[in-house]
């Protein structure tokens, strides 16, 4: 029952399109701008994404320096030498 499940799962999948394709033509290659950034940076709201993802990276960063003190105080304390 499960590998019939399998399959038919993996049938479904495989039939299943996220969006439709579109051709790629010789312009899309020549685009050298990005129109949201550059309107993001006109209204001075880059400063702020940057910002906000600096802050998150080095919450991130904080928090697994301190998850590995604790770890390693915990191995400390744990292991008998």
């Amino acid at each position: 029952m499960k590998k019939l499940l399998t399959v038919l799962m993996l049938a479904f999948s495989l039939s299943a399109l996220a969006q439709e394709k579109i051709p790629v033509t010789e312009s899309d290659y020549s685009n050298n701008s990005v129109e949201m950034a550059d309107k993001m940076r006109e209204d001075g709201k880059i400063y702020v994404l940057v910002g906000v993802i600096a802050i998150i990276f080095v919450g991130i960063t904080v928090y697994l320096i301190g998850t590995d003190r604790k770890i390693s105080k915990l191995e400390k304390t744990i292991s008998p030498k």
